[in-house]
């Protein structure tokens, strides 16, 4: 696939980079605040149910007035575990534990397979580039992470004022790259916001799906970053 391919784009979170503290232990850390309790691998499966139940819904969101959207979210994730209680105050404390963590820049770490691929693509001389629904705290986390000497360029929806799954934002991002889509390719982690994006804006995509969330997506899905090495 690479050998026809002139630029490779990322989605950062999910794809690139995760919280240095998972999301299914902040779960459990309120889980136990509120006198329950479960498993890490039973909140992390019912995290990937509740990603492919919610993902067209996720879609949707503009950025802006999503605490319905995170109470509907953490209710289904609460049921999948067969948990009851408070659902406005269980999905209030969810949503403070993680507004303390996410804009911390450093609370953001890169998997472990994304700076040795980054390294070896590099070498090949795409050009690399990042399409995220994010706010300039993305770019101060690369610079943290000492990322942002792989990337061409960064589109980050919070400045150009257009968000995945919008076309439009692939086709800054092409236009940036100086590339046509159909030798470029988009890796992310979402089906509808990452993967149907890329490919109204004509692109190749590709979806990593980390957690089997998406076993019925009707499109290339690999486990990690790692594929590529099979292809270069």
């Amino acid at each position: 696939m690479t050998e026809e391919m002139d630029a490779i784009m990322f989605d950062a979170g999910g794809t690139l980079i995760g919280l240095k503290k998972p999301r299914e232990e902040v779960f459990l850390d309120v889980l136990r605040h509120h006198g329950l309790s479960s498993t890490t691998e039973a909140v992390r499966k019912a995290y990937a149910k509740a990603d492919r139940h919610f993902d067209k819904d996720f879609a949707s969101l503009k950025g802006m007035g999503e605490g319905a959207f995170w109470a509907k979210y953490d209710a289904y994730i609460l049921k999948s575990l067969g948990l009851k209680t408070n659902p406005e105050a269980f999905a209030e404390d969810v949503g403070k534990a993680f507004d303390e963590i996410m804009p911390g820049v450093t609370n953001w770490v890169p998997y472990p397979e994304t700076i040795p691929v980054l390294d070896l693509l590099k070498r090949r001389d795409f050009k690399l580039g990042v399409i995220s629904n994010a706010t300039d705290l993305l770019t101060k986390v690369f610079d943290n992470l000492g990322m942002s000497k792989y990337f061409d360029f960064v589109v980050i929806s919070d400045e150009v004022g257009v968000r995945k799954p919008s076309p439009e934002i692939f086709r800054i991002a092409l236009k940036r790259a100086n590339a046509t889509a159909s030798r470029s390719v988009y890796v992310g982690d979402m089906l509808e916001v990452d993967v149907v994006g890329a490919k109204k804006a004509g692109m190749n995509a590709v979806l990593v799906d980390r957690t089997d969330a998406y076993p019925d997506a009707r499109c290339l899905r690999v486990k990690d970053l790692n594929f590529f090495r099979t292809f270069i």
